[in-house]
């Protein structure tokens, strides 16, 4: 269930981010979440720099400090599992039409990337997934997510996603009893949206030791 309005991040400054990252290991102040991320937008001016409104801004910091505190919380389990798989959202890759090679297996169910375009989002990270080690599937929802870590009955999950769908995927994972690490989309949408291939690369090494 994606976001009801669009968002890119991209012209925020790092800063914001850092902080973020330093509320969501504060946990005493988890249950103050709402009163932090309604003062990083103030501060950051995020909504003038979105053109989200102020509501929206706050809700997306919000989710921003709720999928990095689990991330923090999950990492020890996260580094310890073995076997692990990437997500992907099939919105970044870089055509969405038949300029891309990308053959669909329903069954699945994925895009298994043919490398068509090198300076594709979805060719590099989907490169760079299995040179770690990962399986990587690039699906069309959230709603796949379910299937494919039980058939495949992975130990941890990484994914790439809007905030909304980062947080059904958590739901999913706390079901099934295993931990992930979830990776904001930079922007969001129904096609051309982007995330940070160096933050991905960071997750992806993580290891145990």
């Amino acid at each position: 269930m994606p976001y009801g309005f669009l968002y890119d991040l991209s012209a925020i400054p790092r800063s914001l981010f850092k902080q973020v990252v330093e509320i969501a290991y504060e946990k005493q102040l988890y249950k103050l979440v709402s009163k932090q991320a309604k003062s990083l937008v103030k501060t950051f001016k995020v909504d003038e720099i979105t053109g989200l409104n102020f509501t929206d801004a706050i809700s997306l910091v919000e989710d921003l400090i709720e999928v990095q505190a689990t991330n923090i919380l999950q990492k020890d389990g996260f580094k310890k599992a073995q076997r692990k798989v990437l997500l992907l959202p099939h919105c970044t890759r870089k055509y969405m039409d038949k300029n891309c090679k990308a053959e669909f297996n329903p069954e699945i169910p994925t895009y298994n990337c043919q490398k068509c375009s090198p300076d594709c989002l979805i060719n590099k990270a989907n490169a760079l997934g299995k040179t770690k080690g990962y399986d990587v599937y690039v699906i069309p929802g959230g709603s796949c997510m379910e299937k494919i870590l039980r058939k495949g009955k992975y130990e941890a999950a990484v994914g790439v996603a809007c905030g909304m769908e980062l947080k059904l995927g958590l739901q999913v994972i706390k079901k099934l009893g295993i931990p992930g690490q979830g990776l904001f989309l930079t922007k969001n949408g129904c096609a051309n949206t982007s995330f940070n291939l160096e933050n991905l690369e960071k997750i992806l090494a993580m290891q145990n030791g």
